[in-house]
């Protein structure tokens, strides 16, 4: 027999009660399929590039989702007949009861949602009006049989028009804090805005909603911007090298003028093009006092291992064989690759990022 202590008790009663409080429901009909048809939960990711985050069957003539969702997020549904979308129909998925009643073709699909999906058709409809009042001046300024004096004066009523509607997004994330609808707007809306903008739209977030995920994101990347940036002391890491034994970059930093902590991958192809030139680099400058540790974003160890000996990198590597879930992508902000940090002595970060010459020219100035 199972017993739990109380503090265990308390903690799974506050697990389940946070799970239901983001629980939704999806139910809805799908005009235009037959019993045993699929229909997608979708998210775009690039240009128009729908990727299915959930699927259910049709049955009955009925669909149904069910699932969590912290904050809101900007979906669409998308039934599949015969292999073929019936329709794609966008809709806000958010805690609580959502239902819908999907048309096949270009017809007007019905979906009832939560406070964040009114919310953002409110938003949608005012940004068109603003949108429709662009379509002429930005069809002039694209014109080329107008004159030089018609393009400049509706570019000018372009612009006019672009700050209004990034006055009136900015108001509307500000006037419906705290909400989920606008956490998800600004993540859509922030690129529009001055840094003063969304340094104050920040600091309410922080003040009246600081859980919501679109915010908690962006603070994150924050923090390991600043932890990273130039100046900065560096953060140890603790991973394994090739052959399993446990190394640290502290087993490395300080015992040289300069450590180059390299971020790579065997899979990745401008890293392997790059890496003759860190080699040079390392072999003109290891006996003056420069390391190289390489960290890299494998998930495999034999390819880590045969590009370690391909690549003919003799420096200390490590690898903890998670790819982009690495702990190195979350404590030194890598979201390309390659990538580098170059550690003093000290243990401060003096320069990001060098590659091809100026790597060679900047330990050139450093180890002369």
């Amino acid at each position: 027999m199972l017993f739990l202590t109380l503090s265990a008790v308390l903690m799974l009663t506050a697990a389940c009660s946070q799970k239901s409080e983001n629980a939704y429901t999806i139910t809805g009909t799908a005009e235009g399929t037959q019993d045993g048809d699929t229909i997608f939960i979708c998210e775009m990711q690039g240009y128009f590039n729908m990727v299915p985050t959930d699927t259910a069957i049709i049955k009955d003539g009925k669909f149904e989702f069910t699932g969590e969702c912290e904050g809101a997020a900007l979906r669409w549904l998308m039934p599949i007949h015969a292999g073929e979308p019936t329709t794609m129909a966008q809709f806000i998925l958010e805690k609580g009861d959502i239902k819908a009643e999907l048309i096949k073709g270009e017809g007007e699909s019905k979906i009832e949602g939560g406070p964040n999906g009114k919310l953002y058709n409110e938003f949608e409809e005012e940004c068109g009006k603003i949108g429709q009042q662009m379509d002429e001046p930005w069809q002039i300024t694209s014109d080329s049989t107008k004159s030089e004096v018609e393009r400049q004066a509706a570019q000018v009523k372009l612009d006019s028009l672009q700050k209004v509607m990034v006055a009136y997004q900015k108001k509307f994330i500000i006037d419906h804090v705290p909400s989920a609808c606008s956490d998800m707007l600004f993540a859509f809306c922030s690129f529009n805005f001055s840094e003063e903008d969304n340094e104050e739209i920040l600091k309410l977030f922080g003040e009246k909603q600081p859980n919501f995920p679109v915010y908690k994101a962006v603070m994150a990347e924050k923090k390991a911007q600043e932890s990273t940036a130039i100046g900065h002391e560096y953060t140890d890491l603790k991973m394994d090298d090739p052959k399993g034994k446990s190394i640290k970059l502290s087993d490395y930093i300080g015992k040289s003028k300069y450590v180059l902590i390299d971020f790579w991958a065997s899979w990745c192809g401008p890293c392997r093009a790059e890496m003759p030139t860190v080699v040079e680099a390392y072999t003109k400058f290891h006996d003056k006092g420069f390391e190289v540790v390489g960290v890299s974003l494998d998930n495999e160890k034999d390819a880590w291992v045969k590009a370690i000996a391909d690549l003919k990198m003799p420096w200390p590597q490590m690898s903890d064989l998670k790819g982009w879930e690495s702990e190195a992508c979350a404590v030194y902000h890598v979201q390309a690759i390659p990538a580098n940090v170059l550690v003093d002595e000290q243990g401060n970060i003096i320069a990001k990022d060098l590659r091809g010459e100026d790597l060679l020219n900047k330990m050139g100035e450093l180890l002369p």
